[in-house]
């Protein structure tokens, strides 16, 4: 009997040891889950985004080329003010080279000078010509008027024979008086031509000279305001720099106003549909990436295209204001970090993304439990940066957990 009391007594203490170790385990477990960090469901306006790149851009840009001059298609850069230097209206910002239209600026002058030269021995040369056809014409009316008194005067008494030589010789000196008369004319007529001649390309070389003067001149680039200087690009997207040669049409250096700045932007496609204009945005320098500037979408780009030959990724073209640009810091060319804001005005339920997990495809959260975390599906709507909305599987103010 007392063997039996003995192990009915052992088997008591045996129970109530697993019973107190259980305990001290599920409060462990408890324990253990009620530590682990946990997020709540909350109401709210999901923040959503789109991020893109741009480059900033002057709104008011002056942009100074080479000047139109024919039979020039390039021209070499001699000089150039030094980039971001302050200038003011006048100066000299670059120098094309002029050594070829000074070449030809004196082959021209020469001729110039020789025609000026031609004209005045020609005007000499017809003056005497003329002068001398003009005494030819008098003495010819001279021996006219002589040959024919002759003829007259001859009466009976001079032979037959006589009278009609007299009567050729006046033939013969008015046939002289008129050929004389012709040559006269003639000779005035041609004079006037040569002179002519002579003055076209005394004005034809007068304006190629003014034009060359003017040509040389241009290759002078002065800044047609104040402001700073910033070097154009050329074909291969590098700075234009001293020595360079640059086309017709390729812009040597602009004066920007710096108080009306822009960002260019490219979009990706796939954004196309969230993007409209009058977005606010937030705007980073990659110059300057503590500071965040705001603006707004203006302009939206109406074509597609690749991003560049090596990139095919489709984008489109968009422009933004800057609400206060930094005149100091703020520089054409500078690259920056775009944020467009696309919230939702409308509420809904709001988790963190950390707290969501995913499952061939399907979404889910871990809640906590008393002895173990719980699984429940759930049905993700709009994702954010930090957040995603929920539209079904969870409510309000419910606990998840969070990896």
């Amino acid at each position: 009997m007392k063997h039996r009391i003995k192990a009915v007594s052992a088997s008591v203490i045996n129970r109530a040891s697993i019973v107190s170790s259980l305990t001290l385990l599920a409060l462990s477990l408890l324990t253990a889950c009620n530590n682990a960090p946990v997020t709540s469901v909350e109401k709210g306006i999901l923040s959503q985004s789109i991020e893109a790149t741009g480059e900033l851009v002057s709104a008011d840009t002056v942009s100074l080329m080479p000047p139109v001059i024919r039979r020039v298609w390039q021209y070499q850069v001699k000089q150039l003010a030094p980039e971001g230097a302050e200038v003011k209206q006048g100066d000299l910002v670059a120098q094309l080279d002029t050594s070829e239209l000074t070449q030809r600026l004196s082959v021209k002058a020469a001729k110039l000078e020789a025609t000026l030269q031609d004209i005045e021995t020609s005007k000499l040369r017809n003056a005497q010509k003329l002068e001398e056809l003009r005494l030819s014409l008098a003495e010819a009316k001279m021996n006219l008027e002589k040959a024919d008194r002759k003829y007259k005067l001859s009466d009976e008494t001079v032979a037959a024979i006589e009278k009609v030589k007299y009567q050729k010789d006046a033939e013969i000196a008015k046939d002289k008086l008129m050929l004389t008369e012709q040559k006269l004319a003639l000779e005035a007529r041609s004079a006037k031509q040569r002179l002519a001649m002579l003055t076209g390309d005394r004005q034809k070389f007068t304006a190629e000279v003014g034009q060359l003067k003017r040509g040389i001149d241009s290759l002078t680039l002065l800044a047609p305001r104040p402001g700073m200087v910033v070097y154009g690009n050329d074909s291969k997207g590098n700075k234009i720099k001293e020595g360079q040669s640059v086309f017709m049409g390729d812009a040597v250096l602009s004066i920007p106003d710096l108080s009306n700045m822009l960002v260019n932007m490219t979009i990706p496609e796939v954004e196309a549909s969230r993007v409209k204009i009058g977005q606010v945005l937030k705007i980073t320098l990659d110059a300057d990436p503590g500071r965040v500037f705001t603006g707004k979408i203006i302009e939206l780009g109406a074509v597609f295209r690749n991003k560049s030959q090596d990139v095919p990724l489709v984008i489109f073209d968009a422009v933004a204001s800057i609400d206060k640009p930094d005149t100091e810091l703020m520089r054409p060319g500078m690259t920056a970090k775009i944020s467009i804001d696309i919230a939702n005005e409308e509420e809904t339920l709001l988790l963190s993304v950390d707290a969501v997990h995913y499952d061939a495809g399907q979404a889910f959260v871990l809640t906590p439990g008393l002895f173990s975390d719980k699984r429940l599906p759930v049905t993700i709507g709009a994702m954010g940066k930090d957040q995603v909305s929920i539209t079904s599987g969870l409510a309000l103010d419910q606990e998840v957990l969070l990896p």
